[in-house]
């Protein structure tokens, strides 16, 4: 009899542990489908029966904002072979490993007519501001070691695995060499502790009239951004998948979303920069109705260009810049990057002067003109002088 009962207690246990298995698994797949977004370019099938295969015509004639990913991407080679991100030949189902940040990659991107470009910045062992994305230069290069313990001179002296082989810049090669009236740009800061001289360098630019504020948004992670709050520019919140923080991001994103929004919203960022598997329709909807605008990174796919222009994303990070394009031919981007209302103020008074009508279309009327006609007071003659250059010429 004890036999029998203990038996029937065990099968009662292990029943209640299945039931809580499949309890604990449906809880599962119903926050990863209502959490997560899959794209078509990594995870067709899901993507279909999540629906985002399909998209809402956009019939406005407008577009997202498109940012050209470390200017464009481009396969590395080594020895003649195509590699995959793990830095080996490439086979048959590995992603390939792309590399931008160079003088052809971002050439690429202002070929392409894109809206702004984006590069990475770290800072060498002597201080030198570079741009390039990994904190070593194992992977992409064809030496070893870190940005930050290599001095300028050794760093630039290494090839960059690509076709034909290049050399790693510094930030100045690449604005004197790309800068221009039209050119707007994203510097994404990969390392904490170097904002004395990044903002040294920017401030430099602006005082000298050869870069408006309005040409310039900073990118980071949480960590990075907290030594830019206070610095005066536009700061992109990006939500990394990977590397140390991305555990964390993807336990947010799981179940509690709104700690992404509120860190967003801590760093008083306008910008909230996503991968595409963050970027479900819930997190979108929360971000904009806080008036953060939302830009996207991870996708080279026509359909999903299209799906997340229907659904408020106002920014495509890609990295490939001719399908993007071709994806939106004819469309113009959204007027400024922003969907924050304080930032469509501050960006009046250029589009006053392109279109007398834009600021009573969306509802600021003459009193967002006055605001802003008054900040012009206070410009300096340099900056006065290069926002001239600007608007009559109809360049933003």
């Amino acid at each position: 009899m004890k036999g029998t009962k203990k038996n029937s207690n065990w099968k009662r246990r292990l029943l209640w542990v299945a039931l809580l298995v499949v309890l604990l698994t449906g809880v599962g797949i119903f926050l990863i489908f209502n959490r997560f977004h899959f794209s078509n370019q990594d995870f067709p099938s899901l993507a279909s029966w999540q629906g985002n295969d399909k998209f809402s015509q956009n019939d406005d004639g407008e577009r997202p904002q498109i940012i050209g990913h470390r200017g464009a991407g481009f396969p590395a080679i080594k020895n003649g072979q195509r590699l995959g991100r793990d830095g080996r030949a490439l086979a048959d189902k590995t992603s390939p490993l792309l590399i931008g940040n160079t003088a052809a990659a971002i050439q690429r991107g202002i070929e392409a007519d894109l809206d702004w470009i984006e590069i990475d910045i770290r800072l060498s062992g002597d201080n030198e501001l570079m741009v390039f994305h990994d904190e070593s230069i194992d992977l992409k290069t064809t030496s070893k070691g870190r940005i930050e313990d290599l001095g300028k001179e050794a760093i630039q002296k290494v090839q960059v695995l690509v076709n034909p082989p290049e050399r790693i810049l510094t930030l100045d090669e690449v604005f004197n060499r790309f800068h221009s009236d039209e050119r707007k740009w994203v510097f994404d800061i990969k390392a904490v502790g170097i904002q004395t001289e990044v903002l040294r360098w920017i401030e430099a630019k602006v005082s000298a009239g050869e870069l408006l504020k309005d040409q310039l948004i900073l990118f980071g992670r949480h960590e990075v951004l907290v030594d830019y709050k206070d610095s005066g520019y536009k700061l992109g919140y990006t939500v990394t998948w990977g590397a140390k923080e991305g555990v964390l991001n993807r336990l947010r994103a799981l179940f509690t979303p709104s700690q992404i929004i509120s860190r967003c919203e801590d760093l008083d960022c306008s910008l909230l920069v996503l991968p595409t598997i963050f970027a479900h329709q819930s997190l979108v909807k929360a971000a904009s109705s806080k008036g953060i605008g939302v830009w996207v990174y991870g996708s080279d796919n026509e359909v999903d260009h299209r799906h997340f222009a229907g659904r408020a994303i106002s920014g495509l990070i890609v990295d490939d810049p001719e399908v993007a394009m071709t994806c939106f031919k004819g469309k113009s981007p959204m007027a400024g990057p922003f969907r924050n209302e304080k930032d469509q103020v501050e960006w009046g008074f250029k589009d006053v002067v392109k279109n007398p009508d834009y600021l009573a279309e969306v509802g600021q009327g003459m009193q967002a003109a006055d605001e802003a006609a008054g900040a012009a007071q206070n410009w300096s003659d340099e900056k006065v002088a290069a926002a001239t250059r600007h608007f009559i010429l109809g360049k933003h």
